[in-house]
C-alpha cells in the first residue's frame, strides 16, 4: 500500500523545508527563476534562430518567456528571453544554438477559465515546454507551453538520463495519449470563454481546452484562491508517470500551494476521477461559452476516470514493480497477460502487458504503480484437462485481482485461473466493487468453497502430469482437481472448446450464489465453447442451476476415475471430501 501521508510543509520552493523530490524536480526550473538570474544567464550566440508560440492557461499576458538549453538531460544557460502579449504570444531569439530547448514561463496573469477573474501567475508556480533538438539559425513555430506541457517536461526530466531528445519526445507522446490530445507541443487549445470556439475546434483542440478548464475548475472545488498553483501540483504529480497525488513515495502537500492552508494534501484521484468530475462541472457552467457538449467529451471523461492514474507508455514511472506468477487451465501456452490499475472499485487503465511463455509463466511490469491491480489473461492455447487435446483459448479471459501493491515492489507467484476469475467476478460485483476489502473477501471465499487455502498463491496440481499427486498438498490436489472438474464439465455438456466453461462460472459466481444464475437472470450458455441450442435435454442452451455444486463433484469424479486423462495418482479417496462439500453445497459462496 501507499506510505501514510507525511506531515504537512510548508511549501517555499526555495526553503531547505521543501521535501528533497521537489527540490529535485523544480531545480531545472528554478535555477534562473525570478531575481539573480544574471548570474547564469549567457548571451544568445550569434546567429538568427528563434522560436515562437503560444502560452496557454487562459491567455498568458505580459508573462516573461524564457529560452534555456538542455545539457546531458538537465537544463543549463539561458539562451534568450521575451514577454508574451495579450493573447499568449511569444517570440524568443536563441542565436546559433541547436539541441534540445526547455521553454519557461513566469509571471503575468491569466483569465481564469472556471471563474473569468484575472489572476496573477504566482511566484512559486511556471509553466515550461521541452523541444527536441533544434538545428542552429532555425525558426521554430507554433510551440505551445501549456500545463501539459509542464507535465511533460516534468516527467521527462525524471526519466533515466533526464531531458534527453529521446526522453522529451516520450513524454510529450505519452502525456498526449492520457489526455486524447494528438499533439500537446502544437496543437493549440481552443479557449472555451470565446463564445462559439467549438464550431471550427478539432476534438484534439476541444480536449486540450478542456483539460486546462478543467484544472482551473478543480483548483475552484478543493478551494484553491489562485488556482496557477494546480500546475505546479500536477507537474509533481507527473513526475513519476503515475497520477496518484504522489511524487515517487511521497504523498504531495499543497499547503501554500496559490493561497492553500490547513495542510491539504493532493488527492490521489486529482488527476484521473476528479479531473473528469471538475471537466463535466465546468461544461454545465456559465463560464463555457465554447459550444462544447458533454457528448462531444464523454470519451476523454470517460477515459480520464478509468485511468487509475497511469500514463500510458511510460512503463508505471522510475520504479520497476512488477507480477509474475502462472496461468493455469491445463498448461497454458502463449497469449498474453495484462496489468490493469484498479480505480475506485472498477477496471481502469492498462499498465503494461507481456507475452506468456510455453509453460503459463509471466512476469508484467506495474513501474511505480501502487493500489489494487487486476490481472487478465486472454489468447494462446491449452492442452485440455479432461480430453488430452490443444484447444485455442476463445474470446473467454480468465482473471485475478489482487490487493494493493507497493510502488516499485516486485510481487510473485500470482496464479491466474478459473477459480481466481470467479473471485475477481465476485469482488467486482459486491458493493464499491474491487476494493482491497472486496479483493481479500472475494478470494477468501473462494478458496474456502473449494478447500484451497489461498487461491492467489497455490501453485495447483497438474493432473496431466504423472504421478504429480505424490508431492502434493491437499490445497494443490483439490486446486487442480477442481480445475479438471470444470474441464470435464465442459465436456460433459458437450463444449467443443472448454475455456467457454470459464466465462459461465464467472458469471455465476459474480452474485455470491452458484446457482446458474446473475442476479434473477438465467445464464446462457448458447454459443459458448461451441454450444449450440439445447444442452442436457435442455433447450436454449441454459447454464444448470448445479453446474457449480452437484453437477462438478459428477464432473470431478468422472474425470478421477479416468486414468487415461489422470495420471496424478490421486483416487477417489483423496477427494472425496471435496466432492462430498460440492455436492451438498447449497451454492453459496463465503
Amino acid at each position: 500500500m501507499k506510505k501514510a501521508p507525511v506531515r504537512p510543509k510548508q511549501r517555499k520552493f526555495f526553503a531547505s523545508r521543501r521535501p528533497v523530490e521537489t527540490l529535485a524536480l523544480l531545480g531545472s526550473l528554478l535555477l534562473l527563476f525570478g531575481c539573480g538570474g544574471a548570474n547564469t544567464t549567457t548571451s544568445p550566440a550569434i546567429g538568427n534562430g528563434s522560436m515562437s508560440g503560444t502560452a496557454v492557461y487562459g491567455p498568458m499576458n505580459n508573462a516573461v518567456l524564457k529560452a534555456f538549453a538542455i545539457s546531458n538531460g538537465v537544463a543549463g544557460g539561458q539562451l534568450g528571453s521575451s514577454a508574451t502579449d495579450a493573447q499568449g504570444s511569444f517570440t524568443v531569439a536563441i542565436g546559433n544554438y541547436s539541441g534540445p530547448v526547455m521553454l519557461q514561463v513566469s509571471g503575468g496573469s491569466y483569465t481564469d477559465d472556471a471563474t473569468g477573474t484575472s489572476m496573477p501567475m504566482q511566484p512559486s508556480d511556471v509553466m515550461t515546454s521541452v523541444v527536441p533538438a533544434v538545428t542552429a539559425g532555425s525558426t521554430t513555430t507554433g510551440i505551445q507551453v501549456t500545463p501539459l506541457t509542464s507535465m511533460a517536461q516534468a516527467r521527462a526530466q525524471n526519466m533515466a538520463g533526464g531531458m534527453t531528445d529521446t526522453n522529451i519526445a516520450a513524454a510529450n507522446a505519452a502525456m498526449a495519449s492520457y489526455f486524447s490530445v494528438g499533439d500537446v507541443l502544437h496543437t493549440p487549445p481552443m479557449n472555451p470563454l470565446a463564445p462559439g470556439s467549438a464550431a471550427s475546434a478539432s476534438q484534439d483542440a476541444k480536449n486540450y481546452g478542456m483539460i486546462i478548464a478543467a484544472m482551473s475548475q478543480y483548483a475552484a472545488t478543493i478551494g484553491m484562491p489562485n488556482s496557477s498553483s494546480v500546475i505546479t501540483a500536477m507537474m509533481e504529480d507527473a513526475s513519476d508517470s503515475v497520477l496518484d497525488g504522489m511524487m515517487g513515495g511521497t504523498p504531495i502537500s499543497m499547503n501554500g500551494m496559490g493561497g492553500m492552508t490547513g495542510g491539504a494534501m493532493m488527492q490521489p484521484t486529482a488527476g484521473s476521477t476528479e479531473l473528469a468530475t471538475a471537466m463535466a462541472r465546468f461544461m454545465t457552467s456559465a463560464m463555457n461559452k465554447s459550444g462544447v457538449t458533454a457528448s462531444d467529451m464523454q470519451p476523454l471523461v470517460t477515459q480520464l476516470a478509468g485511468s487509475g492514474g497511469q500514463v500510458p507508455g511510460m512503463g508505471g514511472g522510475t520504479s520497476s514493480g512488477a507480477i509474475s506468477g502462472t496461468a493455469v487451465y491445463g498448461p497454458m501456452n502463449g497469449g498474453s497477460m495484462a496489468a490493469l490499475a484498479i480505480t475506485n472499485g472498477m477496471m481502469g487503465a492498462q499498465l503494461s502487458s507481456s507475452a506468456i511463455d510455453a509453460q503459463g509463466n509471466f512476469t508484467v511490469s506495474i513501474g511505480n504503480y501502487s493500489g489494487p491491480v487486476m490481472l487478465r489473461m486472454s489468447g494462446g492455447t491449452y492442452t485440455d484437462d479432461a480430453t488430452g487435446t490443444t484447444m485455442t483459448m476463445q474470446s473467454d479471459v480468465m482473471t485475478a485481482a489482487l490487493p494493493s501493491v507497493t510502488a516499485g515492489s516486485t510481487t510473485t507467484g500470482i496464479q491466474v485461473n478459473p477459480l481466481t476469475s470467479m473471485a475477481q467476478a465476485r469482488a467486482q460485483n459486491m458493493a464499491g466493487g474491487m476494493t482491497d476489502a472486496s479483493i481479500a473477501a472475494a478470494n477468501v471465499a473462494m478458496a474456502s468453497y473449494f478447500s484451497v487455502g489461498d487461491p492467489l498463491h497455490t501453485s495447483p496440481m497438474n493432473p496431466q502430469t504423472p504421478g504429480s499427486g505424490a508431492g502434493a498438498t491437499q490445497d494443490a490436489k483439490n486446486y487442480g482437481m477442481a480445475i479438471a472438474g470444470m474441464s470435464e464439465y465442459a465436456k460433459t455438456i458437450g463444449m467443443t472448446t472448454s475455456s467457454g466453461v470459464i466465462t459461465a462460472m464467472m458469471d455465476d459466481a459474480t452474485d455470491g450464489v452458484m446457482n446458474g444464475m446473475m442476479g434473477s437472470t438465467a445464464i446462457s450458455m448458447s454459443g459458448m465453447g461451441g454450444m449450440g441450442g439445447g444442452m442436457m435435454g435442455g433447450g436454449g442452451a441454459m447454464m444448470q442451476s448445479n453446474a457449480g455444486t452437484s453437477g462438478m463433484a459428477a464432473a470431478m469424479t468422472a474425470f478421477i476415475g479416468n486414468s487415461a486423462v489422470n495420471r496424478s495418482g490421486v483416487t477417489a479417496a483423496d477427494m472425496q471430501s471435496l466432492v462430498a462439500k460440492l455436492s451438498t453445497s447449497n451454492g453459496m459462496l463465503q
